[in-house]
């Protein structure tokens, strides 16, 4: 069953209905498969919630369903590894969307805003192309990047490039911050900001970083 139209021209398929204590448990094992020390634990529950009720499409969802997500949170806190937990639970139900007339599977990369950067100085706009054309793709630790890089010794913005390219495509997009809203402001230009709006609901989560508990 469709959603409701949306402005991006994406078309989100529901997937209910489901039982949230059940997908909060199988959440948790592929959380344990992954990484042993992971817990459901109480300060994350509704973070997973929300997790949950996106990927299924449901109504309750907090945000809009037609745009990706965007994982903000202090540095070790699992956001990385909750993009990784769901990659891996959509596939339980084959999780589709449509994207102009046609159907596309929910599987994503997650790649490294680092990689993208030294991907475009080994390969110019080569080496991001395929970045900034797929229909899914996971931005991992948004603003951590190196503000620009010399391109016939004109600044340039890696990641900014990426994300407007991606929102010219209306293609669906997650990422991953370890950055508040007010900081991503700082760091890119009204521009880019204003294309992160349009693509991302920001979710938070909120924790002691995972690697000390």
């Amino acid at each position: 069953m469709l959603s409701g139209s949306t402005t991006s021209g994406i078309h989100r398929i529901k997937y209910m209905p489901y039982k949230m204590d059940i997908a909060l448990t199988v959440v948790e094992r592929i959380g344990r498969s992954i990484n042993p020390d992971f817990r459901m634990i109480p300060e994350i529950v509704e973070f997973y919630k929300e997790l949950i009720r996106y990927f299924h499409a449901d109504p309750q969802f907090n945000g809009e369903l037609s745009k990706g997500l965007m994982l903000m949170g202090p540095t070790g806190t699992g956001k990385t590894l909750a993009m990784q937990i769901m990659n891996i639970y959509r596939q339980i139900d084959d999780i589709k969307f449509i994207m102009n007339g046609r159907t596309y599977r929910m599987n994503y990369d997650i790649v490294d805003v680092n990689q993208l950067v030294n991907y475009f100085m080994n390969n110019a706009f080569d080496g991001i192309e395929a970045y900034c054309q797929r229909y899914v793709l996971c931005i991992d630790d948004i603003g951590t990047e190196s503000e620009y890089v010399k391109y016939f010794g004109n600044p340039l913005d890696v990641i900014g490039h990426v994300i407007a390219e991606r929102y010219s495509h209306r293609l669906l997009t997650f990422g991953t911050t370890n950055f508040t809203k007010d900081i991503l402001e700082d760091k890119y230009d009204d521009r880019i900001i204003s294309r992160m709006y349009s693509l991302f609901n920001f979710v938070v989560l909120k924790c002691k970083d995972f690697r000390r508990r």
